[in-house]
């Protein structure tokens, strides 16, 4: 809906009366999101879409923000995939927080709404009910059972005059955005109405405006039950996933490593217990094969078998007494008898 002299005026009076709660200075912005489809595939969005085939984002990055990023999502299986993006604006006070959408307030609503009728000079090949404009086209704005509805007529001071709106391009075409009226919800008399999805590029008093072009790709492309979902980014997304993912599998990777560490330490380990068991296991058989070896040694028998090499030491002297060497021919030495008789044989065969 675009902003008439008698609107202007009334702004400037409630901005004189509310100023503080309609003007309030804006919170700290967020971000806009890159890939809004991608988000809604991931469950990621706030409101609920139903089965639509196409889902149209309208967010701004905070409250009190007229800038409006818009983009176009299709249905590709079980995902939906970006179509189309471009810029917009909302209402002149930019998304309605919670509970505060009302007539005059210069809010756009924030939610997801269908999208159902649509209007304009002629019909660009829309499947949406389509109302082609006429000098008596009138959109309701008095409250009464035309409140928010299409009809034709001469119409009362608050209904909208469609065919005026049109000649100055901003009708040209628009979606209409089934906001506070069926199939979405009953219609409250004062709730706000004619919001509208539509050529002009520039702040609304609730409207979503942009370029023709947009306008007439949505509506060529459009069915009944597609959805535009709009508001702040952080009204519009739950807080996403990715990065607490992220932390997780990282968290998970490293798990992992320092489990397959502690096996391969632990089978190190164990491998090295089992060789030392087995180098125990050898030795032991070692000296029990040599101590066998030892009792069991033949003396040359049969076979010819010669006996292995003695393995005490060298140095230990022999047990057995020494072969008494013979003793030389001749006469005794002088005194000879009497020593002979004193020290005995084996002096003799031991001293020369």
């Amino acid at each position: 809906m675009p902003l008439t002299s008698r609107q202007r005026m009334l702004r400037a009076v409630l901005g004189a009366v509310f100023g503080s709660a309609l003007l309030a200075a804006p919170a700290a912005a967020s971000p806009q999101e890159a890939d809004p489809c991608a988000r809604l595939t991931a469950g990621e969005v706030r409101y609920d879409v139903a089965d639509a085939e196409r889902v149209t984002f309208a967010t701004a990055e905070t409250y009190g923000a007229t800038e409006t990023r818009l983009i176009g999502c299709v249905r590709q299986g079980d995902s939906y995939v970006q179509e189309w993006k471009s810029w917009g604006f909302s209402g002149r006070n930019g998304f309605a927080p919670p509970g505060s959408m009302w007539e005059n307030t210069l809010y756009s609503p924030t939610g997801s709404f269908t999208i159902t009728e649509a209007l304009g000079r002629a019909n660009p090949g829309t499947q949406l009910t389509y109302y082609t404009l006429n000098p008596a086209s009138r959109w309701g704005g008095e409250h009464g059972p035309s409140y928010n509805q299409y009809f034709e007529g001469t119409g009362g001071p608050a209904d909208e005059n469609l065919w005026g709106y049109m000649q100055q391009g901003l009708y040209e075409q628009a979606a209409v955005i089934n906001w506070n009226r069926p199939p979405d919800m009953p219609t409250r008399q004062g709730a706000s109405f004619a919001i509208f999805f539509h050529a002009g590029y520039a702040p609304t008093w609730g409207c979503i405006s942009t370029d023709l072009s947009t306008v007439v790709r949505l509506l060529k492309t459009a069915v009944p039950g597609d959805r535009i979902v709009m508001g702040t980014v952080d009204d519009v997304f739950t807080a996403s996933t990715a990065a607490a993912d992220g932390v997780a599998s990282a968290a998970a990777r490293a798990e992992e490593k320092a489990e397959a560490a502690q096996d391969r330490a632990e089978t190190m380990t164990t491998g090295a217990a089992t060789l030392a068991v087995v180098a125990a296991m050898a030795f032991v058989i070692r000296l029990a094969f040599r101590s066998a070896g030892r009792k069991h040694r033949p003396d040359g028998g049969a076979g010819g078998t010669r006996p292995e090499p003695s393995t005490e030491s060298s140095t230990e002297k022999p047990t057995e007494k020494p072969t008494e060497r013979p003793l030389p021919e001749g006469p005794p030495a002088e005194g000879s008898a009497a020593e002979e008789s004193r020290t005995g044989s084996s002096v003799r065969g031991t001293s020369r």
